[in-house]
């Protein structure tokens, strides 16, 4: 056994790692590194190969590269080798494999892109061409421009005016709950209470008198006008109208 196949050794074992460890980290199969520890150099296939192995496993031991190459370079020294190799192109299998596999992945990518865009070109759709508009003619000199029908125009009536009202009339059209009692021409003719969204109307000869007990929830027409509110929720008032009158004449509120 040489002194360099000693340190190696001594150093792995002091560090407590197997053959097997030290195969899987360097990648240098196991009887090549027995051959480097027990000094039988001949088992490796060539000094270049064995120069590298001795870098790589005193590298991965912590050990300095350079002097245990120096070293076995003395144990071991050159012959005539026919087929010469370059120390310089001994690399590590996984930088080998990581070459290829890279170069297997840019093949793939750029496959894959060739392939979408023969597929993109064969199934893209046929754009659509707007259609084209008719020529148009223009009418030869002197021909009179052709006529268009319109539709015929029908006259607008006046709105008609609103029923002429015989005596009084209030409509009582309720926005919210509202009692309502009312007496037409000194009669009592309602009482009760109106629902939101409905009316009551009232019609007399003379004179209609109304109480409202809730002002605010009622809107109040007389004679087919609209009235001003006459109070806000809650509020009791009581009106009367005339005939012949325009406005309600407000006797309690």
């Amino acid at each position: 056994m040489g002194q360099v196949g000693e340190m190696l050794r001594s150093t792995r074992q002091e560090k407590g790692i197997s053959l097997r460890e030290a195969e899987e980290a360097t990648k240098i199969r196991r009887k090549y590194l027995e051959a480097l520890e027990n000094g039988t150099y001949n088992e490796i296939p060539g000094r270049v190969y064995a120069l590298g192995f001795v870098r790589n496993y005193a590298r991965y031991l912590g050990l300095d590269p350079a002097e245990v190459t120096a070293r076995f370079k003395e144990e071991y020294p050159a012959k005539e080798d026919p087929y010469p190799v370059e120390e310089s192109s001994i690399t590590a299998p996984q930088l080998t494999a990581g070459k290829w596999g890279r170069w297997l992945l840019v093949l793939g990518v750029i496959l894959l892109l060739w392939g979408v865009n023969r597929l993109y070109g064969y199934y893209r759709p046929t754009p659509v061409q707007p259609p084209v508009p008719p020529p148009v003619t223009e009418p030869a000199p002197g021909t009179p421009p052709p006529v268009t029908s319109q539709p015929p125009v029908t006259p607008q009536q006046p709105p008609a005016p609103p029923p002429q009202v015989q005596g009084v009339e209030i409509k009582v059209k309720a926005t919210g709950d509202c009692w309502v009692g009312a007496a037409v021409d000194g009669k009592n003719n309602f009482s009760g209470t109106l629902k939101a969204g409905e009316e009551k109307t009232f019609q007399g000869q003379d004179k209609i008198s109304v109480t409202l007990g809730s002002a605010g929830a009622v809107e109040v027409t007389l004679n087919g006008q609209v009235q001003p509110p006459l109070g806000k929720r809650g509020d009791v008032v009581t009106f009367e109208a005339d005939k012949g009158a325009n406005q309600l004449r407000i006797i309690k509120k």
